[in-house]
């Protein structure tokens, strides 16, 4: 089978770009798969994929520019191509996916890869007292009905429409006003698993983890308030650690200084793992997300996890006191950190339970569903 992926960004860091590398990895050591990777911008990294053929538009600066529409268009027609993947991160770059898939007559398979609603808390990341929060505002009824727009369009011109969680599935109909067929399904994405032995558990340090991008719609903010209470009632050698970068960095770092807050580390962008290895409690305190990559990536080396309760897919992690705790508010987060840093038994049980939940989203697991999707698209 010849496979086109079609992203905004590859190679790239983020988390379309990881489970991409994951699942095209996987495909191109099965005999009889053949993958193109076909993206507009590229991010150099260290874990670049040398084993498949990564094809890049000409002009990066305008999405739909007509030499990017030439270029695409003999892309395809010498590919062979028996489906085309659209790793969705809602660039303007839709009309030339379905263009391809139409005039080609080639299945396209679409992966939304956040919550269908998050126009609705993308409103909300600035105050209205600001002018970008007044503008969202303002625009909001127009934002919307142009996102609800856009994913018709995709949905029509789709073999399948794959959502991140099955919870995803009646928030999707509803917004576009559809009625599930079975067009729309879903996927969860996979967790690059490493063993961790219950020992290792054991011997976990006192340490408050973060690893993400450092932006607005992360609301790391509000974690470093939250340390800033719990930590005048904790023992001086529990840690806060932030693990990532972004434009908000600055910003947080003075917000750290201002609220005075002790035992906190900006670490900037690192490998996560070691840090996975050591951590005992992780903190998710985003607006919106789709699935949470880093959420699943910690669960799986023993970190506990405390979320806010912002997005659908975390109850499919997340089995409220086994293996974490969904948070509704700064408040509930603050006594649930409490709770599990004053009950050490406590929190090597839910630890050891939060391994064992993360084994469902193993490549092994996912590839299959993979697999299922392409056969029923051929």
């Amino acid at each position: 089978m010849n496979i086109l992926f079609y992203l905004t960004r590859y190679p790239g860091v983020g988390g379309i770009e990881t489970v991409t590398t994951q699942i095209v990895g996987h495909f191109v050591q099965k005999q009889g798969y053949t993958i193109d990777i076909l993206s507009h911008r590229q991010q150099q990294t260290e874990n670049d994929l040398q084993i498949c053929n990564i094809l890049c538009m000409p002009n990066e600066k305008q999405w739909t520019a007509q030499e990017n529409i030439s270029f695409a268009c003999n892309v395809v027609k010498n590919g062979h191509y028996d489906v085309i993947i659209y790793q969705d991160s809602y660039a303007p770059t839709e009309k030339i996916v379905c263009y391809l898939s139409k005039e080609y007559n080639i299945p396209l398979i679409v992966f939304e890869h956040n919550s269908p609603l998050f126009i609705y808390n993308k409103r909300d990341l600035s105050s209205w007292l600001t002018p970008k929060g007044l503008l969202r505002r303002l625009l909001h009824a127009y934002l919307l009905k142009k996102e609800i727009n856009r994913k018709i369009m995709l949905l029509n011109q789709s073999s399948r429409y794959v959502l991140l969680s099955e919870a995803y599935i009646p928030e999707f109909c509803t917004l576009v006003g559809c009625q599930n067929d079975g067009k729309v399904t879903y996927i969860n994405n996979p967790v690059m698993l490493q063993s961790i032995h219950s020992d290792r558990i054991k011997k976990k340090e006192n340490t408050l983890l973060y690893v993400g991008r450092l932006v607005v719609e992360k609301g790391v903010d509000k974690m470093l308030k939250v340390w800033a209470e719990i930590s005048k009632e904790l023992s001086t050698d529990w840690q806060f650690i932030i693990v990532g970068d972004g434009p908000e960095r600055t910003r947080l770092e003075r917000l750290s200084v201002t609220l005075e807050l002790k035992n906190i580390r900006f670490e900037g962008f690192q490998d996560p793992q070691p840090y996975y290895e050591r951590a005992k409690l992780f903190i998710m305190m985003s607006k919106y997300e789709g699935w949470g990559l880093t959420l699943c990536e910690a669960m799986s080396q023993g970190v506990v996890p405390i979320v806010l309760n912002s997005f659908s897919a975390a109850q499919d992690i997340i089995k409220e006191e086994i293996n974490g705790y969904l948070a509704d508010n700064e408040q509930t987060c603050s006594q649930q950190l409490l709770q599990l840093m004053n009950n050490p038994q406590q929190l090597t049980n839910m630890s050891i339970k939060a391994v064992a939940h993360t084994k469902k989203y193993s490549i092994n697991n996912i590839i299959p569903q993979w697999e299922d999707l392409l056969n029923d698209c051929r």
